[in-house]
């Protein structure tokens, strides 16, 4: 899929990963509407984003949040009339301790985040991805949703999750 004046959405877009591929999709002309829970990362995003950020929005959103992100929906229809990608990036860890020691709070967060993140963004946007010519679904997920690493057995469940997630939406 060309890249120029397709419309991207990209979450976890206020630092690393997310972040670059913001970069490169607007070296490569594309409209991205950048999300990310953290406002300044994304105002960083913006800052680094040099001579071709107007093509940038930015979006605060909690992507666990199903309220949040159909509020996203509609500012991102708005702002962009329509959306070509989403990229489903956004993704947290939890501490290295073993799976007994985890705190319920962090369980919740993981999975909200890395599986309920995913799922929310993608049900909500897919009507429009439909309406679309060309229309691409990315998840990022991870080696540990390949094979197990010790003391991140809950993060590698969500991402193993998401690999059989992207693979029924593909199928």
């Amino acid at each position: 899929m060309k890249l120029k004046d397709k419309v991207v959405v990209v979450t976890g877009a206020g630092n690393g990963l997310g972040r670059q591929m913001v970069f490169l999709l607007l070296k490569k002309g594309a409209h991205v509407a950048a999300v990310d829970i953290n406002s300044a990362g994304l105002q960083e995003t913006q800052a680094q984003a040099g001579s071709v950020k107007g093509e940038l929005t930015l979006h605060t959103v909690d992507i666990s949040n199903r309220d949040s992100v159909s509020d996203l929906v509609d500012e991102v229809i708005a702002q962009h009339d329509h959306v070509d990608v989403i990229i489903n990036n956004a993704g947290v860890i939890h501490p290295f301790e073993s799976f007994e020691n985890l705190d319920y709070a962090i369980i919740e967060r993981v999975i909200n985040v890395n599986l309920y993140g995913v799922i929310n963004i993608t049900k909500a946007f897919l009507p429009f991805l439909q309406q679309r010519p060309q229309a691409r679904i990315v998840n990022i997920s991870s080696m540990g949703g390949l094979f197990p690493f010790p003391k991140q057995t809950l993060y590698g469940a969500t991402k193993a999750a998401i690999k059989l997630l992207s693979e029924g939406l593909h199928a």
